[in-house]
């Protein structure tokens, strides 16, 4: 099997784009929103703060992060990341402030928020727990459930904490399972979406399997037996 120039072409375009494009990013985990929850998540000292854990599909730098939920009260944002720590979150990798404003345009009563992760100081090891966790500066905002994740995975069910950490917040918990509105125990996931600039080695990977791709779909010469 020989190597077309048009195949390797292709391979070493894209990798040159992924290097040389900050923003060239891929989807590392979503889970999609089925229907507005019942749980709260405000950032104030006492909370409540929603987190839910998620596995990334890929390895590299947060980019861009997405969330959904009802109409927030409040365009800012407070998202923080957590090691996992035996299924609880543990103390808080990064933590950024962000605008975001709400869209919704199908009029189902979910709505899309975006923000740009910047500074990008948070990277994802592909297989690993982490949790994510947002919450509007204003109180009333209920984030989304969200159904099976479409890409990556999750191995535990979304937490709540009140507790008032060592920073003036509720980010060191303690945590427990999620309520619904009566205070009956609700076990949940939310939907979130988490972008990110592939490592090195990921693009690597890519484009090998690019390259791959396009010699299976190479076209083999017919050859003719002439018998003498």
């Amino acid at each position: 099997m020989k190597f077309t120039y048009k195949s390797l072409l292709l391979a070493t375009l894209l990798s040159a784009a992924y290097v040389n494009n900050a923003s060239a990013t891929m989807i590392a985990y979503e889970a999609l929103p089925t229907a507005n929850s019942d749980n709260t998540s405000q950032h104030i000292a006492g909370g409540p703060v929603l987190a839910d854990d998620f596995q990334s599909m890929i390895s590299g730098n947060v980019y861009q992060v997405d969330w959904w939920g009802t109409q927030a009260g409040s365009n800012s944002w407070e998202i923080t990341f957590h090691p996992d720590n035996n299924g609880q979150p543990g103390v808080k990798t990064a933590q950024h402030f962000v605008t975001a404003v709400g869209n919704d345009d199908d009029g189902d009563g979910i709505f899309s928020y975006s923000a740009l992760w910047n500074p990008q100081d948070m990277f994802i090891s592909a297989g690993v727990d982490y949790w994510f966790s947002v919450a509007n500066a204003a109180a009333g905002w209920n984030w989304a459930n969200a159904g099976v994740a479409s890409v990556g995975s999750e191995a535990y069910d979304a937490v709540v904490s009140t507790g008032v950490g060592p920073d003036g917040g509720p980010h060191f918990g303690p945590w427990n399972g999620t309520m619904d509105a009566t205070g009956a125990p609700t076990p949940e996931d939310f939907a979130f979406r988490i972008h990110v600039v592939p490592e090195p080695a990921t693009i690597a990977m890519l484009s090998l399997g690019l390259l791959g791709l396009a010699l299976r779909k190479r076209p083999t010469k017919a050859t003719t037996k002439v018998a003498f």
